[in-house]
Parts: C-alpha cells; structure tokens; sequence
C-alpha cells in the first residue's frame, strides 16, 4: 500500500530558520537572542496569512526544546523534534483562539501550565488567531502573562494586531511578519519544483506568485492543484484553466478602449468579462496592477521594476501608447475608491460597468510643456475657426429657443422625447436618468429628484449634465440647466412615480409596439 500524499506546504514546512523566507529581519532576530540568551517569556507575531507566524513558533518550541539548552542547533531526526513536526509533543500546546475563546479555556489552560514540562525543559504555549479571544479570556490571560511560571514561553499569532488589548501587546516581544515578494515566492517555488522533478516557465511562475498575493502557503497549496494535472511539466495556460487567472490581455483590452475612448470596444471587452464569470474583486484588483504597470513605463527604467515575465514586458513595450501620468493617476484612484465600496453592492458586474463607463468621459490632459511645443501656428487656426462656429450656432439657438417654459406639465409631457434622444447616444446615462423624477422648473432650473444614492451612479450623471442638456435643447427647443437632487425618503418614491407615470401605449410605443412580456 503506497503512502499517504503528503501536502506540498506540510512537505516542505521550514525545519530551521535558516529554511524560512522572506522574513530574514525576523530569523536573525530571534538566532541572536538564542546566541546570546535573551529569550523573551512571550511572544507576539502580527502579519497576513500563510507568511510564517505559525511555523516560526514551532521553530521556537525546537530551539526550546531541542536540546539540553536552548539553541538553533538541534538534531532534526532526533524524537523529540519529530513530535514537535508531527504535532504530538506534550510540551508544546497548540490553541485554536478561534474555537477556544472563552474564559473556561484559558482557565484550563493556565492549569496545564503550572506542571512541570514532560521531557523538554520549557512548555510552550502556541495560540494561533488570538485576537478571538473574549474580554475575559485576555484578562484571564493577562495575569499569567505578568507573573508567568519559569519553565513557560507563550507564542501568539494574529493576522489582525489591533485586536488585540495593548496590555497584552506591552507583555510581549512583538515581531511583523511581512507579505513575500513575488521574487521569494517564485525563487522557493522554483527550488520546490527541482527537487519534486516538475518543469515550469517563468511566466507560469509568475503566475503563481502574483495570485498567491504574498501568501508562501497560499502559493504552495496552489502547486498542489496544478500537479494534479500537470503531468511533471506545467505550462501557462495550465495555470491560468486551473486557478481562474484573469488573462492580462482582458487588462490591455479594457486600457485599449480606454485610451481610444471607443465605447463599442469596451463594451465587447465587459461582455467577455460577464460571459467568462471573472470574480469582479479580483478583476478590479488586476486592474489596478495593471495601471500601475503602465504608469512605470513612464520613467527611467520603469519597465524592469514591473516584476513581470519578460514575454510580460514585451507586451507592456508594445502597448505602450501615449497615456498621461495624470490620466493613470486619476482612474486607479477611481478604480481604488471602487474598490472598496464594491463589497456593498448585490450587482458588483454593474457598479463596474458604469464606472468603466464614466472612464470614457474624462477629458484627456494636457502636458502644457508638450503643448507649447508643438506646432501652434496650425492650431491657431483652428482655435480661430471654431468659436466663431461655436457662437454663430449659440445665437441661432438663441434665437430659435423659447423664452419661458409655460409649465411643469409641458417638461413632464415631453420628457420622454427627452430620454428617448439621450438613449440613442449614450444608454448608461439614459439608465439611470430614467429612474429620475422631474420634480419643478425655477426660472432656467430643471429640478430632478434620484432616490439612488450609489455615489458612482451619482457622479456618473453629474458628469453629464452639459450632454443632458444638450438633448433637452435639441430635444425640447429650450435652455435649461439641470440640477439632481438625492432623496432617499422612500415613502415619497410611489407619489412621485405614479405622478411621473406614463401609460402603456406610451410604453409600448417606446418599444415600438413589442411586447416584452
């Protein structure tokens, strides 16, 4: 009978501290204070998941209880280490702070640790996630910690250190365990796949590293799933079937379309993105990275600070179109503040979609030294030309327009002409302006009442009040400026729509005569 599988991070879980990575201000910390016997009575690690906190408390609990005296230098195969590895040591107790919270536990605990350890010379103590523990378990805690037995070391790790009381903190030598670069992760990995007889390329690598998102452990159980149908060689497109990889080329089309300010293209590029079921998160995510990446490329050098493949860079020097550091800055802090709040939202694939959308809409910036360089003397022509169209057309509309609005009435009658003339240029800003109610005019003031506070849908619509009104002079042959006001008084929402009601011919002459039920 062959031998249990044994999982790739159990496998090559790090039996010394010299084995660990990524966290060398750390090891060489805790190495010094064996060499020189300042071994603290209790210890706090803080940091992200599957970066070490764990496995550096079972080192401890090694260097404890190794040997005679405490040391990092142990014999590995010797028995009392391997209870230790395998996790059946009676000197070290291990405590799940997520499932053993309460005061009766910590009660129990602070028993256990009165006697004297079995065969190793100190008892430790791991709690893993103790930020879960009670008011009353920490205060219960906190006693032991300030007057704790001799033969006792307590090692605690949390991912979320602001917790935890500061009169526990204060009680302990706190050490921060930091996200693993790509470049450690891949360099372990690497390492890994040598020795299991596995062949990977450096984008497959890649790959890996960036999902894993600083986490050794995540990128290990990663591994593990790609083995299984790898056949001791994996390639790209293994990778990306198996973890649900976002390709960057969905990044470089999105960008593209941006840039081209070209509507159609982007939306082809969202429909992909909903036929292929990305999660949003993750998309917004790579997104951002991927601005990022093309914000560097920007400056001396920047290219090899992306930290991709080198097929990778070759992409990026291709698509190196002319954005505007201004331009990248302002959409990834839309797409950060998007990020977020996404959480929030039921139709997170919507929220998405209109922000894209409003992308579409900002005005490109101008470098002013690159203007002036340029050749003004063409431009000037055409700077001349155009406000004289531009005001001929004024004054002919001046002139044609209406110079009162006679009621509310008369606005409410036509507002779908109004809304049926925004739809056939722009359909998101039709979307949501046709949930707006016409509340009243005031003087030259088109007054509409929102009762959606999504602050995207909101900033979406502000953006193109020029463009509504535009269509309600085209449409209507008035001047009015628009204003949008938030209410979200929902008692009010029946009254005003069946005020603002239209009746079913209407709708179905909308539709031209179609039944869409």
């Amino acid at each position: 009978m062959s031998k249990n599988y044994q999982i790739l991070a159990l496998k090559w879980r790090p039996k010394r501290f010299e084995d660990m990575v990524g966290q060398d201000h750390i090891t060489k910390t805790l190495v010094k204070s064996f060499e020189k016997n300042r071994i603290a009575q209790a210890f706090l690690f803080a940091g992200p998941r599957g970066v070490g906190k764990t496995t550096t408390a079972r080192l401890l609990a090694m260097c404890l209880n190794g040997s005679e005296e405490p040391s990092t230098n142990y014999d590995i195969e010797s028995d009392i280490i391997q209870q230790i590895i395998e996790g059946r040591s009676m000197d070290v107790i291990e405590i799940d702070g997520a499932s053993n919270r309460g005061i009766d536990e910590i009660r129990e605990l602070r028993e256990n640790i009165k006697f004297a350890p079995l065969e190793g010379k100190f008892k430790v103590v791991i709690i893993d996630e103790v930020h879960m523990l009670t008011t009353q378990a920490f205060n219960a805690l906190l006693k032991t910690l300030e007057e704790p037995p001799s033969h006792v070391k307590f090692v605690m790790a949390t991912t979320d250190v602001h917790k935890v009381p500061q009169t526990i903190i204060s009680r302990c030598q706190r050490f921060d365990f930091l996200p693993i670069t790509n470049e450690v992760v891949k360099a372990r990995l690497q390492e890994i796949l040598k020795a299991e007889s596995v062949k990977i390329d450096e984008s497959s690598l890649e790959l890996i590293a960036s999902k894993s998102d600083g986490s050794m452990r995540d990128a290990l159980g990663f591994l593990d799933q790609i083995l299984v149908f790898s056949d001791k060689k994996i390639t790209n497109d293994i990778v990306v079937d198996i973890l649900g990889i976002i390709p960057t080329e969905v990044y470089f089309d999105i960008t593209n379309a941006l840039h081209e300010k070209d509507g159609e293209k982007l939306i082809e590029s969202i429909q992909q993105i909903k036929e292929n079921g990305y999660i949003i998160e993750d998309l917004i995510r790579g997104l951002i990275g991927h601005i990022r990446n093309l914000t560097l490329i920007h400056y001396k050098n920047g290219l090899d600070l992306i930290g991709v493949s080198p097929e990778m860079k070759k992409l990026y020097k291709k698509n190196n179109y002319d954005w505007s550091l201004k331009d990248l800055v302002r959409i990834s802090n839309n797409l950060s503040d998007m990020y977020a709040s996404i959480k929030r939202f039921s139709d997170q694939v919507l929220i998405f979609e209109m922000t894209l959308m409003k992308f579409l809409q900002f005005d490109k910036s101008i470098d002013i030294e690159r203007f002036l360089e340029s050749d003004i003397a063409v431009k000037d022509e055409k700077i001349e030309e155009k406000p004289k169209k531009t005001v001929a057309k004024k004054e002919k509309k001046k002139e044609e327009k209406k110079e009162t609005v006679e009621t509310i009435g008369d606005i409410k009658k036509d507002w779908k002409k109004v809304l049926e003339t925004i739809a056939s240029e722009r359909g998101s800003v039709h979307a949501l302006l046709s949930e707006c109610i016409v509340k009243e005019v005031k003087g030259n003031t088109l007054e509409l009442i929102s009762y959606d506070s999504n602050e995207f849908n909101q900033q979406l619509i502000n953006d193109n009040l020029d463009f509504v009104e535009e269509c309600i002079s085209k449409t209507l042959n008035i001047s009015l400026s628009v204003k949008i006001t938030v209410d979200t008084d929902v008692e009010k929402i029946d009254d005003e729509k069946n005020s603002n009601s239209v009746d079913q011919n209407d709708v179905m002459e909308l539709f031209e005569g179609k039944d869409t039920m």
